[in-house]
């Protein structure tokens, strides 16, 4: 049973607070904007006027913007009055903005490399990905039409010239704040969401595009990703058993344990007890146990439930239902969920239910 609140999708634009810090020397802004109205106002801000960075009067078409930066990131240009908006990727640094078009069709910004990065990642990657997606639309379509061989061509066509030039771009691009951008914007438009990939990517960056929220954002869905992972460590945790007595997962090194998350309330995890009872009662003096952790709230619920479906092994919880602390150190979302350890606390299988769980019990126990 999935747990009654939908996990906010990650690495979005504005979705991490980690930045790098200031330049002692601040920012320049210097515009030429032809045709705009003296004495009007020019604001640079994060995302709306109220979050005002700097602002500067203009006057015979040019104004100033200094200031103080505590990040490298996006930022918006705003001309009051109007609906001018100017999206800058930028840091502590002189730039300059001309435009000879008051509808800014034509504008230039030039002195950052930064954001001239950010443009290559607007005007070349980004649209790649689009191609990416309208072609996956495509295939979906024809998969229900039984006509999808085309589609697929062109699917994995602009899929690896996408993937290639993220590549190219971080091969280039290591040092930059935008290759950590572009590296979440590959993962958050990911559907199958390759974490492998990202590690390997996100392990050649260097300097300046590891010090941005985006980076931090990464290495956090990396090492949530690793949390839990068949072939890594168990965490291990203490937590309290029916009798108030702490349990802890490493006193039962030295034998295989089915970490088992349930609760009294959850009907697929009561209808697949009768199977965790059975293969428990074939292998328990084989060096094998069962540890149940619960996402109750009652404890009385919980205790029935234990003995009303015979589970003779310890059990834990701290009744916090899925703010359970061993719930949130293994990241569960859904339950029934099982994690299989070895002897020596790693991590060997995942999610086994009935004849596969006896299975893998009986290669390892022989």
């Amino acid at each position: 049973m999935k747990k009654g609140l939908l996990i906010l999708v990650l690495l979005h634009f504005y979705a991490f607070s980690q930045s790098q810090p200031a330049s002692p020397q601040g920012f320049q802004i210097t515009g030429s904007i032809a045709g705009i109205a003296d004495n009007s106002i020019v604001y640079l801000a994060g995302q709306s006027e109220t979050d005002t960075i700097a602002k500067a009067t203009v006057k015979k078409g040019q104004f100033v913007l200094l200031g103080t930066l505590n990040d490298v990131d996006g930022k918006m240009l705003f001309f009051a009055g109007t609906e001018k908006r100017v999206f800058l990727f930028i840091g502590n640094e002189p730039i300059t903005l001309n435009a000879g078009d008051p509808g800014l069709t034509d504008l230039t910004v030039t002195g950052s490399s930064t954001h001239t990065d950010y443009e290559e990642f607007v005007y070349e990657i980004k649209p790649l990905g689009d191609f990416v997606n309208f072609y996956r639309t495509q295939m979906q379509q024809a998969q229900t039409k039984g006509a999808s061989d085309s589609a697929a061509i062109m699917l994995n066509t602009s899929y690896n010239i996408y993937q290639t030039a993220i590549d190219r771009f971080i091969s280039r691009r290591f040092n930059s704040p935008v290759a950590s951008l572009v590296l979440a914007f590959s993962y958050d438009m990911d559907p199958n969401k390759d974490v492998v990939l990202l590690e390997k990517r996100m392990e050649l960056l260097e300097g300046k595009a590891l010090q941005t929220r985006y980076a931090q954002g990464i290495k956090q869905v990396i090492n949530n990703a690793k949390v839990g992972a068949v072939g890594s460590k168990a965490p291990d945790f203490t937590q309290v058993d029916t009798l108030g007595k702490k349990v802890t997962l490493s006193q039962f090194k030295g034998k295989y344990v089915l970490v088992d998350f349930w609760a009294s309330w959850c009907g697929p995890c009561r209808r697949e007890n009768p199977n965790v009872v059975a293969i428990y009662n074939q292998f328990k003096n084989k060096n094998f146990t069962v540890l149940g952790i619960s996402l109750d709230q009652d404890k009385e619920s919980w205790l029935q439930a234990i003995k009303a479906d015979h589970l003779a092994w310890t059990h834990v919880s701290d009744l916090k239902y899925f703010s359970n602390e061993v719930a949130q150190m293994y990241h569960i979302q859904s339950i029934p969920q099982n994690f299989l350890i070895d002897p020596n606390g790693i991590i060997i299988a995942k999610n086994l239910r009935g004849e596969e769980l006896k299975a893998k019990l009986t290669e390892l126990l022989k």
